[in-house]
């Protein structure tokens, strides 16, 4: 069993993944999950091992290896911790003799860098560089590269000559007819964007495999069932990490193309789209969200997708569908109007999200209603906690109560649950008087429950959910 086994682009160790909080009101918090936390392409809850299994970070902990990005952030950090004041003289010999001398070593050593490139990658491939003049530059670069002040050139021979050959191995991989090979190749590449890319690796790679994306993923949107399933996968999990990562290399177009065909492939049938690759679309889908590297209309294609997929027959698709509407949900609620005045009450929920919501929660309602049991426990414990997030007491209390009382509903069980949370709620923020108010106005309609024996039922469990005692409310099941 590998439950703590490194996978790619680990959020809890580098960027910590926000989510849906069920004590605070809307906020997002780091959890240590396992939803967001492993690969987009793994099924969850499989640990056979496979390719793509040990992160990047995993390896370079392992030799030892300093991420170039994390070189330049920490002597960018330094540098403007460790300043010295204008007047102050030079303190280190290097230092001194730059002083003295008045020499931009920048400029002279990018000019030298710049030659020696010249000289050991030549235009014409047929021309070899002598070996004599490769040692020399190699001697010469280690005489000089104390000098050198960012940590960019410290790579530039491994860089750029690596580069180069990897893109045009790449690229003549993805265009082969051999299947496993590409899949190897879309591997490699998800190891390659981990690494945080170089500007000018950036420029050669992603072009390549964000055409290949667009490309291949659009021929097979439509019928996903009858292509290669883990080729699939690896597609979808690149593209999304290229979304999440890379968004002004990729651009809005990309991003645009990408949700389009998830929207198709998650809309197919269960025939068509396998649940493996739903899930993983669907997974792939709330990282974006919840890395806010969506714009506004492609977050409001997804909050109709979400909405439309739970109201799907099948149950386990309806629920995975359920996490992605809350996120959703929630992650609208965060983004604040740069134009919009804060309210004086923080929590209190503003217009535009209480009228979507509105036009949402009949869909969580209906699926209490309709579902099966275990849909309908799983909706009832998240209903109070959204209701309380997206609607003011006054709004909530007619439905959650005309549901209780339902004759057509199935599981007053459940719904008693979330009669008992929304009034715990009320009594906690000093609204015991809406409690009180919403109960006499209520007690006629227990007289219209049939049989007599469910409205004895319901008016107890009503009782007890309304009492500010704690020996009564503790009498609730």
């Amino acid at each position: 069993k590998r439950d703590n086994i490194a996978t790619h682009h680990l959020y809890q160790a580098w960027d910590p993944v926000p989510s849906l909080s069920p004590a605070t009101t809307g906020a997002l918090i780091s959890h240590e999950k396992l939803l967001l936390q492993i690969n987009t392409e793994r099924e969850i809850g499989d640990m056979d091992y496979k390719l793509g299994q040990v992160s990047i970070h995993s390896i370079w902990l392992g030799n030892n290896i300093t991420p170039l990005r994390e070189e330049e952030w920490g002597e960018d950090e330094e540098d403007e911790n460790d300043v010295p004041a204008p007047s102050s003289p030079p303190t280190s010999p290097i230092n001194t003799r730059k002083h003295r001398a008045g020499v931009d070593i920048h400029s002279c050593s990018q000019f030298l860098l710049e030659l020696y490139s010249q000289w050991i990658l030549p235009s014409n491939p047929s021309k070899r560089t002598p070996v004599i003049l490769i040692s020399e530059v190699v001697r010469s670069v280690t005489f000089i590269k104390h000098l050198l002040i960012y940590g960019t050139h410290r790579i530039f021979l491994a860089d750029k000559a690596v580069a180069e050959p990897v893109s045009r191995l790449l690229e003549s991989t993805l265009r082969s007819t051999h299947m496993p090979s590409r899949i190897g190749a879309l591997h490699g590449i998800l190891y390659i964007l981990e690494c945080d890319l170089l500007d000018e690796t950036a420029k050669q790679l992603i072009p390549i495999i964000s055409e290949y994306l667009l490309s291949n993923l659009r021929g097979v949107a439509h019928c996903v069932n009858i292509h290669n399933q883990e080729h699939i996968l690896v597609m979808c999990a690149a593209a999304f990490y290229l979304i999440e990562n890379y968004p002004l290399d990729v651009g809005p177009e990309f991003s645009a193309g990408i949700i389009q065909m998830c929207g198709v492939m998650v809309s197919g049938s269960d025939e068509s789209t396998p649940s493996i690759i739903y899930h993983c679309v669907l997974r792939g889908l709330e990282r974006l969200l919840l890395s806010e590297q969506l714009s506004r209309l492609d977050s409001e294609s997804l909050v109709k997708l979400s909405v439309d997929r739970v109201n799907v027959q099948s149950p386990h698709r309806a629920m995975a569908a359920l996490g992605l509407m809350l996120t959703c949900m929630y992650t609208g609620k965060e983004k604040i109007s740069p134009s919009r005045i804060p309210d004086a009450n923080p929590g209190a929920p503003d217009s535009e999200s209480v009228i979507v919501a509105m036009e949402r929660v009949s869909v969580l309602f209906d699926r209490i209603r309709k579902g099966f049991p275990f849909e309908a426990r799983v909706v009832a414990r998240i209903l109070p906690q959204f209701l309380d997030d997206f609607f003011p007491p006054q709004d909530v209390m007619n439905k959650v109560i005309g549901e209780f009382l339902s004759n057509q509903q199935p599981y007053p069980q459940f719904m008693a649950t979330v009669v008992y949370k929304v009034f715990q709620t009320l009594h906690s923020t000093g609204q015991s008087s809406m409690v009180r108010d919403w109960v006499m106005l209520s007690l006629s309609n227990f007289t219209q429950r049939t049989p007599v024996a469910m409205a004895m039922w319901s008016l107890s469990c009503f009782f007890v959910s309304a009492s500010t005692s704690q020996w009564i409310s503790a009498m609730y099941p």
